[in-house]
């Protein structure tokens, strides 16, 4: 059972490289991302809840599934505003970095768990959070990611939305009683979330915003995206993440969900930019990404 809960949150660290790169590729296709976000979450939605509709519905307590459902959407708001915040900084700086310091976020559900939920904080865990809050302004010291512009502040509002967003992820968890209600269902009121937080995003802009969408609905490009997107974040929605966090959690190790995850798309996608990418690093920022992956480790122990 350990082994089964730690691969799935290895699994879903995989999967979610794929969000980091289409945030910064869509854009250079004339892609706003509110729109990809608005469709692929609206597609994603209506798969779950059909899913759910035929697997049948929660039976559960209305204060039990008000609270799951509700965090989850909650959530799912959050998380369209992190990937809003996460696009915008990439267009500007380097990906791989700005991709390690927001997904650094995992420290809040850790501290969350620790705060409220007896989570022991051990002298290893320590040393594990320290390197971490060493690691974040190593990231930004280099010069070489100077040249993209203003990318930093951005990147650090997208690392404060990551933890709020982990941290609603994570909390039905910890509750027993929440498992009644099933990763399909969980997923079902995340997915309408993000697409609610795109449609109040982009209300303001009113006519131009329909304009923008109605284009959107008629490009291949954008439903391929959407494909990329949402299929492999389904199956891992349905499968991996919200199973493998209930797991851990009954294991009484529900805290190293997160770092699990994060320390696993880290290095993959850290790999994806200076493979693909081609981007550049210096001392200090491959400094970072060490006392980053090191204390995802010292945090999971």
């Amino acid at each position: 059972m350990y082994l089964s809960g730690i691969g799935a949150m290895i699994l879903v660290g995989l999967g979610w490289t794929i969000y980091g790169y289409l945030m910064g590729k869509a854009p250079k296709e004339n892609i706003r991302i509110s729109c990809l976000m608005i469709l692929a979450a609206a597609l994603a939605a209506l798969v779950s809840f059909l899913v759910g509709v035929i697997q049948g519905f929660p039976q559960a307590d209305g204060q039990t599934l008000l609270f799951v459902l509700g965090t989850q959407f909650v959530c799912g708001i959050f998380n369209y505003l992190q990937l809003e915040l996460m696009s915008r900084a990439m267009q500007k700086g380097p990906n791989g970095i700005i991709w390690s310091v927001m997904q650094s976020g995992f420290i809040f559900p850790f501290l969350m768990g620790v705060v409220f939920f007896s989570v022991p904080l051990t002298t290893v865990r320590i040393m594990g959070i320290t390197a971490m809050l060493i690691a974040l302004p190593l990231f930004g010291g280099g010069k070489n990611g100077e040249k993209y512009g203003k990318w930093k502040l951005l990147t650090f509002f997208a690392f404060l939305t990551t933890g709020l967003t982990q941290s609603l992820c994570n909390l039905p968890s910890y509750f027993p009683a929440s498992e009644v209600v099933s990763s399909v269902w969980r997923t079902t009121a995340f997915s309408a979330g993000m697409c609610v937080g795109g449609l109040l995003f982009e209300l303001p802009r009113g006519k131009a915003f329909l304009q923008d969408m109605k284009a959107h609905l008629h490009r291949g490009r954008v439903w391929y995206n959407c494909g990329l997107l949402e299929i492999p974040e389904l199956f891992s929605s349905f499968c991996l993440i919200y199973p493998g966090m209930d797991l851990l959690s009954r294991l009484g190790i529900g805290s190293i969900a997160y770092p699990l995850m994060v320390g696993s798309c880290i290095i993959f996608f850290e790999l994806f930019a200076i493979t693909i990418l081609r981007e550049k690093r210096q001392f200090l920022q491959w400094l970072a990404l060490f006392l980053c992956l090191a204390g995802a480790v010292c945090i999971s122990l």
